[in-house]
């Protein structure tokens, strides 16, 4: 069975050092990285375990190529929103107004590269979501780290940053990613849906990026733009900047995909909510575990939170849109997803591929239940395709598949 598998884990360093009030974070090498305190930070596809950041200690910060589609018209549930939208800030939406202020303060801080902010009439372990909250809004501040220093005393804390990088190589590597981004958005459907655009981001970003545990600055965008090469953290920050560009609202949301530490996002189409899990969708974060590498998993893109659940928990600390439309799932549209283990159906599908010469056909079923019903009668309908083949076009073909139980999808190659 050919099931996804997490991505090694990592040990969360926690080292507190207690000197004039000052605590320190450090941060886990390998990671997705989570902030300080309570919040489980970004994921590097290992993150910490915000259950072990409840005390304000020295918790370890590590926050951290597509097929083409053959679907011409999608169902256009509404145009996407013009490039003029600002950037979604859906975490800063979710503070009270006094919350915003601080807030603010972090973000402005950040922006200008200032050494450290003071926060005054507030404790730490209600300071540190709210600059959980400016990272997951701004995958553009991709210098600042998720660990840091803070000092906190009676009704103040103070954030003392870590920074990647500053100056000359600030603007060096801010030049590197506008200018990729220019390029991808230059070839983005300017007047498509916001589903095309999404969709657009999704294979764009499949098609360049590598997954590589080992990638430098993986818990931030310079990792895909700078060198393509990232893990989770930077996929789903990655994504973000690019929709946020085009005027789609889009959440960076952090979890766990089979226990392990995770970063995927959530999309709005038309006023709906999908489950966009990018790195989920690239094969080369499936070589090894038994799925072709040239497979693209599109049953993550758009999916409603019934799908994804079957293998992510996205973390409490923050409430999140739930994603109940179906509508938009890749293969429902493509007329390949079915709900029922039906013989003639599925048949049906094979022989229009194999009249269309395609060299494979990918089909995805409802639930579990009729997935099972289908497998024991698999080789059998793809027996009766073969045989379809040579009698329509005389070719002595043969063929393997693979299959996702996760997501229940089939995918049959077709030899010639």
């Amino acid at each position: 069975m050919k099931k996804f598998f997490s991505v090694m884990g990592y040990f969360i360093l926690s080292v507190l050092m207690f000197f004039g009030g000052v605590l320190l974070k450090a941060e886990p090498p390998d990671g997705i990285s989570a902030s300080a305190g309570n919040i489980a930070g970004d994921p590097e596809d290992t993150p910490s375990d915000p259950d072990d950041a409840e005390e304000p200690s020295d918790q370890a910060d590590s926050k951290e190529p597509a097929e083409p589609s053959d679907l011409e018209n999608p169902p256009d549930h509404s145009d996407a929103e013009d490039d003029s939208q600002a950037p979604t800030a859906y975490y800063y939406s979710l503070l009270d107004d006094t919350r915003r202020g601080y807030y603010d303060q972090l973000s402005e801080a950040v922006a200008s590269e200032e050494e450290s902010v003071v926060l005054s009439g507030i404790t730490y372990e209600e300071a540190d979501p709210i600059f959980v909250s400016v990272q997951y809004d701004h995958p553009e501040y991709f210098w600042v780290e998720g660990s840091y220093t803070y000092k906190s005393g009676d009704n103040y804390v103070e954030f003392i940053f870590n920074y990647n990088c500053s100056g000359e190589e600030k603007e060096k590597r801010e030049s590197v990613i506008e200018q990729q981004a220019e390029e991808i958005l230059a070839e983005a459907p300017a007047d498509g849906t916001d589903y095309e655009k999404v969709k657009y981001v999704f294979e764009t970003l499949v098609d360049r990026t590598e997954y590589d545990l080992e990638a430098p600055e993986n818990q931030n965008i310079y990792s895909v733009f700078g060198n393509w090469t990232s893990v989770c953290a930077g996929y789903a920050r990655a994504t973000k900047y690019l929709l946020d560009r085009m005027g789609v609202e889009c959440i960076y949301v952090t979890g766990n995909a089979e226990n392990e530490a995770h970063a995927w996002n959530i999309v709005s189409c038309g006023g709906k909510y999908y489950c966009v899990d990018t790195t989920w969708g690239d094969p080369a974060y499936q070589e090894g575990i038994g799925v072709d590498i040239d497979t693209t998993s599109y049953e993550y893109l758009c999916c409603p939170d019934s799908m994804l659940s079957r293998t992510h928990t996205a973390d409490s600390a923050f409430e999140i849109p739930e994603c109940t439309d179906n509508s938009l799932e890749y293969y429902r549209l493509q007329g390949r997803y079915l709900e029922s283990s039906d013989q003639g159906k599925i048949l049906e599908i094979m022989k229009k591929d194999i009249d269309e010469g395609e060299d494979r056909t990918d089909i995805q079923f409802a639930t579990q239940e009729v997935f099972d019903q289908l497998m024991p009668q698999l080789e059998t309908v793809i027996q009766e395709a073969l045989q379809y083949e040579q009698s329509v076009k005389g070719n002595q073909g043969s063929v393997n598949y693979q299959y996702n139980e996760n997501t229940c999808r089939i995918s049959v190659f077709w030899k010639r």
